[in-house]
């Protein structure tokens, strides 16, 4: 009498375990740089829109005033919100990421430079 096998065995079943666990761990840490460098590339968009902003900023002082000069908020001259993410305090602009960690770039207002 033959038997129909149905399913997986147990051993077929732990050897398929073990192949998708070291694929995970192959693909996990590519994928943990991926999101690293996109964030990076995200804050220098941001700075580098800041950075226009504030020259557009100065410009509209010049027509007004004619006199250049930037804000003291550098978030001012921006259009739009950037979120709880990023703060302006005691001259520092500060992005927290979303692992916890900071960067910070320096604001100058008299001459309208981040760094």
């Amino acid at each position: 009498m033959n038997k129909i096998r149905d399913g997986f065995t147990l051993i077929e079943l732990v050897i398929i375990m073990v192949i998708l666990g070291v694929l995970a761990a192959v693909a996990i840490p590519k994928l943990g740089g991926s999101i690293d460098s996109s964030e990076i590339a995200a804050e220098d968009a941001v700075i580098g829109n800041l950075r226009s902003s504030l020259e557009v900023y100065a410009m509209d002082k010049v027509v007004e005033n004619s006199a250049r000069s930037y804000p003291t908020d550098p978030f001012t001259a921006l259009d739009n919100e950037l979120g709880s993410s990023w703060t302006f305090a005691s001259g520092n602009i500060t992005h927290t990421r979303n692992d916890g960690s900071t960067r910070a770039w320096a604001y100058n207002s008299t001459a309208g430079t981040v760094q």
